[in-house]
């Protein structure tokens, strides 16, 4: 069996390479859209890809769930997001302690270009690999992610 301690270095190298690639992954995938929107910030475009279904109304809970943000964090992002006009809110009319929150017109488009701008960096990103390359990728992203989640922090 392997030293422990070298095991540890071992995997500590592959996680700081995988957050280095994922960290520039975001960046080619946000840079454009905060480049044209000097005032929109990275949390802002974050609460923004909450929005999966843009016909869609959604309450705080569901979108500090999708995003994986505490509800404070996603109370001033929706703030920001609603005087800048991407958002709308409104009270749900059965609960009136609910907030509903949905995209305005303004804020649709820019979620399509954001989207679309990220998946085409996708696109040229997979590009690179083989067909069986790409299987394999997904395959070890789902492997991992479940193994995550059996040892994930409470």
């Amino acid at each position: 069996m392997a030293d422990p301690v070298r095991k540890l270095i071992d995997l500590e190298k592959k996680m700081f390479i995988m957050r280095k690639f994922f960290a520039e992954y975001f960046r080619r995938t946000t840079s454009s859209i905060l480049h044209d929107e000097p005032d929109f910030s990275f949390l802002e475009l974050k609460g923004l890809s909450a929005f999966i279904d843009d016909q869609r109304e959604y309450t705080i809970s569901e979108i500090s769930t999708t995003i994986h943000l505490p509800l404070s964090n996603i109370t001033i992002i929706i703030n920001r997001l609603a005087k800048k006009g991407i958002v709308k809110k409104k009270r749900d009319l059965k609960d009136k302690r609910v907030i509903r929150v949905f995209l305005t017109e303004k804020g649709k488009k820019m979620r399509r270009e954001f989207m679309g701008k990220r998946v085409q960096e996708v696109k040229d990103l997979l590009g690179r690999l083989s067909e069986e390359d790409q299987n394999d990728l997904f395959n070890a992203f789902e492997t991992a992610t479940n193994i995550f989640q059996k040892i994930q922090y409470s």
